[in-house]
């Protein structure tokens, strides 16, 4: 198991990508928190999932847009599993299609919160433990958006790409202390949130892939994972798209 001994945070990891970004993880022997804000009943499957396969996790409630929420996650992670090796920050922002014109600066706030003050505080809260560690993993997860854009989701894609100066500034800072942070792009996704993409529309957009078809979680999941293990060592600042080729750049 390439994760024995570790522990990780996973948010938002009742949605499809997070949980099995959770499970994938436990399943190499990482010891996990599954957080959610609002679903506990799918951060349970998830949960049961794992134990019904002889892995370690717990479930935990937080906001990640309130730091004291998030210290205390963090707490009770450490006092069940004794300290936090990974963190991958899936939470964002509630996605609103409206175009620049229509939208309210309260929404650009709402999605950075969500994206950017979210990962913030998770960091915040981790990366001291990782110091004195001297290792540490930190997986920031944004959407194909901002290297794909769509018309009309103007908020979303802004607080998208800040999260990519946070990346590479965190990585400058904590290089030295053994602790990695990097990006996951993730292209769309076919997941509990997809149905309102008619068939016809995906069908397009699978077709617009080299490899004719859409991402699922599980290849989300295998991406975060390749950045957990000691085959991504040397590799920080860094920018993995997965989107099965669709933006070749």
């Amino acid at each position: 198991m390439k994760l024995q001994g570790k522990v990780a945070i996973v948010t938002a990891a009742s949605s499809d990508r997070g949980s099995a970004i959770a499970e994938l993880l436990a399943s190499e022997g990482a010891a996990v928190t599954i957080n959610y804000l609002k679903n506990r009943k799918r951060a349970e499957s998830a949960l049961k999932r794992i134990e019904s396969c002889g892995g370690k996790a717990m479930v935990i409630q937080a906001d990640v847009t309130v730091k004291a929420s998030v210290n205390k996650m963090v707490t009770d992670t450490i006092k069940k599993f004794g300290s936090i090796d990974i963190l991958v920050n899936n939470a964002h922002g509630t996605i609103q299609r409206r175009n620049f014109k229509e939208t309210k600066w309260k929404e650009f706030i709402e999605n950075l919160n969500g994206t950017i003050k979210g990962a913030h505080n998770c960091c915040q809260a981790v990366i001291s433990g990782m110091q004195k560690k001297q290792w540490g993993r930190i997986i920031n997860i944004m959407d194909n958006i901002v290297n794909d854009p769509v018309k009309g989701y103007t908020s979303h894609t802004t607080a998208q790409s800040a999260l990519v100066g946070l990346t590479r500034i965190l990585a400058l800072e904590l290089g030295h202390f053994g602790i990695t942070v990097n990006l996951i792009n993730a292209g769309f996704t076919l997941a509990e949130k997809t149905p309102h993409v008619p068939p016809r529309i995906q069908k397009v957009m699978a077709e617009q892939t080299p490899l004719k078809r859409l991402a699922v979680p599980i290849d989300i999941a295998k991406a975060v994972l390749f950045y957990t293990t000691d085959f991504s060592d040397f590799i920080t600042g860094n920018c993995l798209t997965v989107d099965g080729g669709k933006t070749m750049r």
